[in-house]
């Protein structure tokens, strides 16, 4: 087996054999390859499509490289507006948008404040990002994004904030609200997840053919919607943060880690990607009405490797994340050359993002990239979790499943080999997967088996019990199924199988399996749901406290319920 990858590469592409092995390193090379041998002037991004004005349907304008054209009688603004924690989610929060056209003259700041007075100006970074997608026909189709990001630190614990952008010329966009984390919770709260979201709306970005819309004939039980109904559900709940376990938006529809060459449709050559920046655009636009006031934390996901930027690194090989770096703002505790690997802490519960393109055996190309140093991390931080007499749950979510029974993509055995393990060691409460288009819970788990049988409305004791693994990749993108054997298992419909020796897989590579024995498969639901989790804090130090795992769905129907509990170590 032979492949052109580095360097000068043949017009031609990479053989569709070779290019299901290539890491995201040597899918950037191609890509920068290609760029080198056809090189992008001012004339030839004018005849590449439309730019990010017209994917918010403001203007007709095209991409430009340079400059990206002006939205005519228009106002550059700030869209898509998301909030983040920084590293301490008491005293920091990060904002971030899109501007809708090349960035004006003069400063950009934030105003922030409280009761109605903004107080504070914070300074604005822009982060230009420049996407050049090789096209079958041997054309380039490029844009430029400008996103906006402001951090702000140094804020009280449990306090509400209002904040605005300002531009040079005075106008504002509109005001919205966040709220730090307290330093001591004494009431409930909750929090949101779910996994694989994409668009509902086809980007009007020139690729009329780019549609994720590809729901069978009897997928009846949805709305119309799932992607923006679960956005107005959580924006209804306004949770303290929602959990987001990988891919995000879709903008990479295929999703199979190769070299990006579009054909101008959702399709691509065989062995290749598609890819549409604009999509992002549409995402962040989808998502503002809960993201610009309610902190969306993110995990990385196989649509979320993006080989057409450079991430700059220190390990000196692109890991697809280039194009995060210039979008995302999350918190920087993590490895260094783990961007979206990080952990934080809100309450007595302790979160933990795990980048699963690590360490995946079904698609390998970002496999063993950390060089180990994510799980060194990933130890370190649940040592450092239980040491902390205030964490009483640790939570931990990332893409990959390491415990599923999707006909799709089951299990995926490398992500099982690294993380169960700790999680034993570490007593990990809560672990929420995606990858899978589907809602499954399993009994709680220990070394592997099912350890008792936690059916809707149970109680678990994760202390003695073990993990409760949960994929929510249920989030918005069309629906997998079952293995033969298995039926829908929720509230109401428990179907004819008990859940115990079902039999599925382990995916040990692209094309490899083998077969997983399971008897933990508890509930089971095959459309679009997702998960909130109410927690409940100890009245003082040995008293309950408890975590309650409740699945919504996008009807707004509540269909599975589990209580996980624990004794307080500290009041």
């Amino acid at each position: 087996m032979t492949r052109t990858l580095r360097g000068e590469a043949p017009d031609v592409g990479v053989p569709a054999e070779a290019a299901e092995y290539m890491t995201v390193a040597e899918q950037h090379d191609w890509v920068a390859g290609f760029l080198r041998r056809h090189p992008v002037s001012r004339r030839t991004a004018l005849r590449q499509g439309s730019g990010v004005v017209a994917a918010l349907g403001l203007a007709s304008a095209p991409w430009t490289l340079a400059a990206c054209a002006n939205a005519a009688a228009s106002p550059v603004t700030v869209v898509g507006r998301h909030l983040s924690f920084g590293n301490d989610p008491m005293t920091s929060m990060a904002m971030a948008g899109e501007l809708t056209g090349p960035p004006p003259s003069g400063a950009m700041v934030v105003d922030l404040g409280q009761d109605g007075n903004f107080g504070m100006r914070i300074p604005v970074e822009v982060r230009h990002l420049v996407s050049q997608v090789p096209q079958a026909d041997g054309s380039i189709r490029a844009s430029d994004q400008y996103f906006v990001h402001a951090a702000a630190a140094g804020l009280s614990p449990g306090q509400s904030y209002s904040y605005r952008f300002r531009m040079p010329d005075g106008t504002t966009t509109g005001t919205a609200s966040f709220r730090t984390a307290p330093r001591t919770v004494t009431g409930p709260w909750s929090f949101t997840a779910f996994a694989d979201q994409g668009v509902d709306t086809v980007p009007p970005s020139g690729l009329s053919g780019f549609t994720d819309q590809y729901f069978k004939p009897d997928d009846t039980r949805r709305t119309m919607t799932p992607s923006t109904s679960m956005v107005d559900r959580i924006a209804a709940t306004r949770p303290a943060f929602h959990l987001l376990a990988g891919d995000i938006c879709y903008a990479d529809p295929s999703g199979n880690g190769q070299a990006v060459r579009s054909t101008g449709t959702s399709t691509s050559p065989t062995g290749f990607d598609s890819f549409d920046p604009t999509v992002w655009t549409t995402y962040f636009g989808l998502i503002e009405r809960s993201s610009a006031s309610t902190p969306w934390m993110f995990a990385t996901g196989n649509h979320d490797m993006e080989a057409l930027y450079d991430d700059n690194t220190t390990r000196g090989a692109s890991h697809g994340y280039g194009g995060h770096a210039a979008r995302l703002d999350l918190p920087r505790n993590g490895p260094g050359a783990c961007p979206t690997v990080y952990s934080m802490r809100y309450g007595n519960v302790g979160i933990v993002s795990v980048d699963a393109n690590d360490l995946s055996m079904e698609i390998p190309t970002n496999a063993g990239y950390s060089g180990g140093s994510q799980a060194a991390w990933l130890r370190q931080t649940l040592t450092d979790l239980r040491a902390d007499p205030g964490v009483d749950f640790v939570v931990a979510f990332f893409h990959h499943c390491a415990f599923a029974t999707s006909s799709t993509h089951g299990s995926d055995a490398g992500v099982r080999a690294a993380v169960a393990p700790l999680f034993d060691e570490f007593s990990v409460d809560l672990a929420i997967q995606g990858h899978n288009h589907q809602y499954e819970r399993s009994n709680p788990i220990r070394r592997g088996r099912s350890t008792v049988q936690a059916r809707d409305g149970a109680t678990v004791r994760p202390d003695t019990d073990g993990t409760t693994y949960v994929c929510v990749g249920s989030g918005g993108r069309p629906r997998y199924a079952w293995q033969p054997t298995e039926t829908d298992r929720y509230r109401g419909n428990t179907g004819p199988d008990s859940g115990v020796n079902v039999v599925s897989f382990q995916a040990t590579g692209a094309k490899t399996k083998i077969p997983d024995a399971v008897d933990w498969s508890q509930a089971r639901y095959l459309d679009y749901a997702y998960l909130t989790v109410d927690v409940v804090p100890p009245a003082g130090p040995g008293q309950p406290t408890t975590m309650t795992l409740r699945t919504i769905t996008d009807t707004g129907q509540e269909i599975d319920r589990v209580v996980l509990e624990r004794r307080a170590r500290q009041g």
